[in-house]
């Protein structure tokens, strides 16, 4: 059994960068730039997206903790007359239908409780 104590030669090769091959660089490492820049303006937009998720869920649950105060208000019809019909409209308007000695009348009545237009509603004979 003879040990020998020489330097045993290995075939690996030394990693060389692209500029001692000659070789171009794959389209991947060429853009890799553009890659990371993409990267970081996604995540400023996924940041920025639940941040107004988050904002949006809270301005919705303090706003129906805030209890609404009442709004009374008083609507004078002439005499001799009566609401035969009434309902809501958009953005808080009512129609009343006033019924008197004359004929029909319609109001429009705003949320505010102010008549802004009346319509008289008359029969000819």
């Amino acid at each position: 059994m003879i040990q020998s104590n020489s330097v045993k030669t290995a075939d690996g090769t030394a990693p060389q960068s692209l500029e001692m091959t000659g070789s171009t660089p794959s389209l991947t490492v060429r853009h890799l730039g553009l890659i990371k820049a993409m990267a970081i303006v996604m995540a400023v937009l996924i940041v920025a997206t639940l941040s107004v998720i988050v904002v949006t869920i809270y301005s919705r649950l303090t706003d129906a903790n805030v209890v609404r105060s009442i709004q009374q208000n008083k609507l004078v019809i002439p005499f001799n007359s009566r609401v035969t019909s009434a309902s809501y409209g958009h953005k808080g308007e009512m129609l009343l239908v006033i019924d008197d000695k004359v004929g029909q009348q319609l109001w429009k009545v705003g949320p505010a409780g102010k008549i802004r237009q009346k319509t008289r509603i008359a029969q000819t004979p």
